[in-house]
């Protein structure tokens, strides 16, 4: 149905009896890339630095460490967060040299940017691919997971029922092969439709032109809204950092729910606020202390610490920036009338 199944599922399928393997993933994170690995596995996470980006040196170190015990590396393509987008070619590269097998959770990065699994054996391969339709302008409801037969030829069926099987007695089940298999009752075949089109519309338009035009419009809201007074960005300065059109954002003294209120309904803009499912790594961007974490467990949203996430695509536009901006501005400027109706 999406990343968040995919990932599941192969979380159960590479998952084996007193399975003792090490899942390296990150502390960036979407949840659907680590707590799925948290009760099969012994899960170790590569650390991000003081902005949030992904410290290569100690996923070495961490595969040195572990050796083969590592059964798979899981990563985000591009953080949800932040926008960062990881070398995963690089990482592949690396992973392999090691022995073991890379995931990719590409429902942040397959929208925005032109991605290939390369060849089975180049050293840059992607073993394993994720990624959701409805990041990619097609409805809700479907999602990809690709990877080599041979992981799901072996064992049962997550899901069983109809169209996974080939033969069924009382006492004997034959399973049909992949990718059926994994397909268990009536499929979507409207949101597959619509999936394809959707590839279809974007490949048309070209994945390299969404990837120039939406950076353009990144580097030119960057710029705006880095300068206005009391907003904290929570990004690498350097445009040139490899990343999705992605800002993450608080105003000074106005709590992100309030900010994303006065947004929506004062200037008719949508943004998302809180940890966007990835509250470690957002605790750490924000530095929160670990004896805090806890006591905001049953608080409301409008209590509990976040950001402000402005996410940019293909039909945004430079006059839309502007009035996000402006609209940014008026906030900033106006914040002690804006706190008193909505605080």
């Amino acid at each position: 149905k999406n990343t968040t199944e995919a990932i599941n599922k192969l979380s159960y399928r590479l998952c084996s009896c007193n399975d003792d393997s090490i899942i390296l993933t990150t502390s960036m994170e979407h949840h659907s890339n680590d707590l799925p690995w948290r009760d099969k596995y012994n899960v170790d996470y590569i650390e991000v630095d003081d902005c949030g980006r992904l410290v290569m040196e100690d996923l070495r170190n961490k595969l040195i460490r572990y050796g083969d015990k590592v059964k798979l590396v899981t990563i985000a393509g591009a953080s949800n967060v932040t926008g960062y987008i990881n070398p995963i070619y690089d990482i592949a590269k690396l992973v392999h040299e090691f022995g073991c097998k890379i995931l990719v959770d590409g429902a942040q990065l397959v929208p925005h940017c032109k991605l290939s699994m390369k060849p089975h054996d180049s050293l840059e391969h992607i073993d394993y691919l994720a990624f959701s339709a409805h990041k990619m302008y097609a409805p809700f409801g479907i999602g990809v997971l690709i990877g080599p037969n041979e992981t799901f030829e072996r064992g049962d069926p997550d899901y069983k029922g109809g169209g996974t099987v080939n033969v069924v007695t009382k006492d004997y089940v034959l399973w049909t092969d992949p990718p059926e298999k994994d397909e268990a009752g009536t499929p979507n075949v409207m949101g597959v439709i619509a999936l394809a089109k959707a590839i279809d519309t974007m490949t048309g338009i070209g994945m390299k032109n969404i990837e120039i035009y939406e950076q353009d419009i990144f580097d030119y809201a960057f710029r705006k809204i880095a300068q206005i007074p009391d907003i904290k960005v929570y990004s690498c300065k350097n445009l040139d950092y490899p990343r999705v059109a992605i800002i993450p954002f608080n105003i000074s003294g106005m709590h992100h729910s309030i900010t994303a209120e006065i947004l929506s309904k004062e200037f008719g803009i949508a943004v998302r606020n809180g940890c966007f499912c990835a509250q470690p790594y957002v605790q750490k961007i924000l530095n929160i202390p670990k004896e805090e974490i806890g006591s905001y467990a049953n608080e409301p949203m409008n209590k509990r610490p976040g950001m402000v996430r402005l996410s940019f695509g293909m039909y945004n536009d430079i006059y839309e920036i502007d009035f996000l901006v402006m609209a940014l501005n008026k906030i900033v400027q106006n914040k002690n009338k804006y706190l008193e109706k909505y605080g």
